[in-house]
């Protein structure tokens, strides 16, 4: 019984170790959150500039980064600060004017659905904001996801395009 339990251990890491390799491989990324949905993607390094609508990985500035892994919301990684980086569309881009309000996010005066922040978290946590009304500048993004409790520019403000890992494309999702 012991043996058998054993070689069934070892098969198991044997295709960890197989399954990460081809994720590394392949330049691909695993979500597991609730923010997108769940599935492997594949990290595209585009030259180009992102673009509004982009499912983009970044990384966060450190600070975020850290409460974020604190609160268990992101795992170790490969960002700087060796925090998981995050899978995230590009609501606003350079010349985009956004406006944190209580109702929501405002992109270019428009109301974007789903986009109130959330006061706590999921373990009843105080959740906090980011006070914004300016226009974007150069290389400059806001992330922003559908999902109302998404850990995104509701809470970590705009970024610098510099965080941006690459583009993501579904490879194999699950669809809710």
């Amino acid at each position: 019984m012991l043996k058998v339990l054993l070689q069934i251990l070892i098969a198991l890491f044997l295709l960890i170790c197989i399954f990460s390799f081809l994720l590394n491989y392949l330049n691909a990324w695993v979500n597991v959150s609730s923010s997108l949905p769940i599935g492997i993607y594949l990290i595209e390094n585009d030259e180009n500039a992102p673009a509004k609508g982009d499912l983009v990985l970044s990384c966060l500035p450190s600070h975020y980064a850290n409460i974020a892994f604190e609160r268990g919301y992101l795992t170790s990684g490969k960002c700087e600060n060796k925090i998981a980086p995050v899978g995230k569309y590009i609501a606003a881009i350079e010349g985009d004017r956004v406006l944190t309000t209580s109702e929501g996010i405002y992109i270019n005066k428009k109301l974007v659905p789903n986009s109130k922040a959330q006061t706590t978290d999921a373990n009843s946590r105080k959740m906090f904001t980011q006070n914004i009304n300016r226009t974007l500048r150069k290389n400059e993004i806001f992330l922003l996801n559908a999902k109302e409790n998404s850990f995104d520019g509701r809470y970590f403000g705009i970024i610098s395009t510099t965080y941006i890992v690459g583009k993501l494309k579904p490879l194999a999702v699950i669809e809710k």
